[in-house]
């Protein structure tokens, strides 16, 4: 029998991290969403719904942020279980679990344990307001994360011109929409991203009204 915390607090444990993919996807979580193993997600058994979390790899410093929305694992002395993706970026679904530390984004991370980067590389689709999580390359050089400056990522984009044009479109509604330069392999991305934030009120309540407005995969990142 486990009991949902009512608030998250500043939340650090270390445990057991499984992962699931095909055979619910696109099955009901627990908060009524629909399961999609592609998207940053994780299934916890206590942690309040819906609420973002940060994932290590302790084996390789790998970081994600994921968005619980979903109860489990219910298996003995696994603490967290991710998506395919979330797992896929922390590199170790072909292990099939990992031990990792997860941390609410209150909880500021260290430069010697916590260099946080996204560990999956983004591609943007045939719609410019889609992120599909592909391959676990990392994409960019690792942050230390000293200033703990939190964003809101819509999309990564091999063209100015697209990444302008999905920028004009969040002007309106999320003024703190901008877009950086970032040079990676002799290539520059243009990065579409909203914040940074402070707390993560404002953060849960952006990619809500993101994910209302049709923006279905928004991506939490920290520098």
């Amino acid at each position: 029998m486990y009991t949902p915390l009512k608030d998250v607090g500043l939340y650090d444990e270390t445990g057991t991290a499984s992962w699931y993919g095909t055979k619910f996807h696109g099955l009901h979580t627990a908060n009524g969403e629909t399961y999609d193993m592609h998207a940053l997600s994780a299934a916890h058994k206590t942690l309040p719904l819906p609420t973002l979390m940060r994932v290590t790899n302790l084996k390789n410093g790998r970081s994600v942020i994921v968005r619980v929305n979903d109860r489990g694992p219910f298996v003995k002395d696994r603490l967290i279980d991710l998506s395919y993706a979330a797992a896929n970026a922390l590199g170790y679904t072909k292990q099939g679990t990992a031990h990792v530390r997860v941390q609410s984004l209150d909880i500021v991370p260290t430069a010697t344990k916590d260099t946080v980067a996204i560990g999956a590389k983004l591609k943007s689709a045939d719609h410019p307001n889609t992120i599909i999580v592909s391959s676990p390359d990392i994409l960019s050089q690792p942050a230390t994360a000293t200033s703990g400056k939190i964003f809101v990522q819509l999309g990564a984009f091999g063209s100015e011109e697209n990444a302008d044009r999905l920028q004009t479109r969040l002007k309106s509604d999320f003024p703190a929409a901008h877009t950086i330069n970032v040079h990676i392999a002799k290539k520059t991305l243009y990065r579409v991203r909203i914040g940074p934030f402070e707390d993560m009120v404002s953060i849960e309540q952006t990619v809500l009204s993101l994910q209302q407005k049709g923006f279905d995969k928004p991506m939490v990142i920290i520098e």
